[in-house]
């Protein structure tokens, strides 16, 4: 009976179901959003943008000191109602590799790392508990540039057990995603391959996946249902008119991947975010938003919309990008 309203509720949603938009001051680009819940949800991206919202998007406010309102936070990760970390995407040597923490709700913030390395750019930040996170950068070396903390984003340390890059390969910095974790599993992406740990970061494996490595094209976000359910969303950000790949499948943790003809179309997914049921999802890209409700195995477009980021409180999904757009639907 659920699956039947579902369908209903879909084949209506020209009628009924839209997004409710709204524009942040400054017309930022909004890359990353992350809550503790309905009424502490966060926002982070260009022009010094950090968010908040505490009556469940309805209202915003930007809480970034002005020492740092020239940096773009691609990533930011709530830890608790009142801990927020944000991470800033920009070269190392300008001084744009920055990462800062705040302990009551953004009131204040304090540099807790800053890497000046030439060639470091961060591209996402994940935490698997409020103790323990990662940060994905752009390859400086052989290896992939993944950082650790145990201790709340305090202290960093770089990963050193990572399988070889390949030559050309890195990551997109576009919708906070290309980090997924689930109990012990951490994955994450380049452009056209999966790292994957089941213990927490001891031990990596890597694995090849249906997408093809690109300069402006490949995968964009990832998404874990359960430990062996992965998701993998992408494309190409540059407007061509050939069909790339947006939506491939595993169910091995990322060592096999499964796709379909109707998941190639031309332009760019970027985030995932499941709401209601576990098998219901919805995602957003440069062609719009579009609705699963089998896990990801088919998908219907409900409108060109376009955002970069999206998540979901029971039926309600939260989405934004660029312009400074934020959008709230209920599904």
């Amino acid at each position: 009976m659920k699956r039947i309203l579902l369908l209903l509720i879909l084949s209506l949603n020209s009628a009924w179901c839209q997004w409710q938009i709204q524009t942040l001051p400054g017309s930022p680009t909004i890359r990353a959003l992350d809550a503790s819940g309905p009424d502490h949800i966060w926002l982070s991206g260009s022009k010094g943008s950090l968010f908040i919202s505490t009556d469940r998007g309805n209202t915003w406010e930007n809480r970034c000191p002005e020492e740092y309102k020239h940096l773009d936070f691609r990533g930011i990760a709530v830890l608790s109602d009142t801990v927020i970390i944000a991470m800033s995407a920009g070269e190392g040597e300008d001084g744009k590799a920055v990462v800062i923490k705040s302990g009551d709700k953004g009131k204040t913030w304090r540099k807790v790392l800053q890497k000046t390395e030439p060639g470091t750019f961060f591209d996402g930040i994940k935490f698997k508990s409020p103790w323990t996170g990662f940060i994905l950068g752009d390859p400086i070396d052989a290896y992939p540039y993944l950082l650790k903390t145990v201790d709340a984003g305090e202290t960093w340390e770089r990963v050193k057990n990572l399988p070889p890059i390949e030559e050309g390969e890195a990551s997109f910095a576009s919708s906070n995603s290309g980090i997924a974790t689930l109990g012990d599993n951490i994955w994450f992406h380049t452009q056209n391959r999966v790292f994957h740990s089941n213990n927490s970061g001891e031990y990596w494996q890597v694995h090849n996946t249906l997408f093809l490595k690109g300069k402006s094209q490949g995968i964009f976000g990832l998404f874990a249902l359960d430990p062996y359910t992965l998701i993998a969303v992408g494309g190409d950000y540059l407007p061509h008119k050939e069909p790339v790949l947006q939506y491939s499948l595993s169910g091995s943790s990322g060592q096999a991947w499964y796709t379909q003809k109707e998941f190639w179309k031309v332009g760019l997914t970027e985030c995932i975010s499941s709401f209601g049921e576990k098998k219901h999802l919805i995602s957003v890209g440069t062609h719009g938003t579009a609705i699963s409700q089998d896990s990801g195995y088919s998908w219907k477009p409900l409108d060109q919309a376009s955002f970069h980021v999206v998540k979901c409180f029971g039926n309600t999904c939260l989405a934004a990008g660029g312009e400074g757009k934020v959008g709230i639907i209920s599904l």
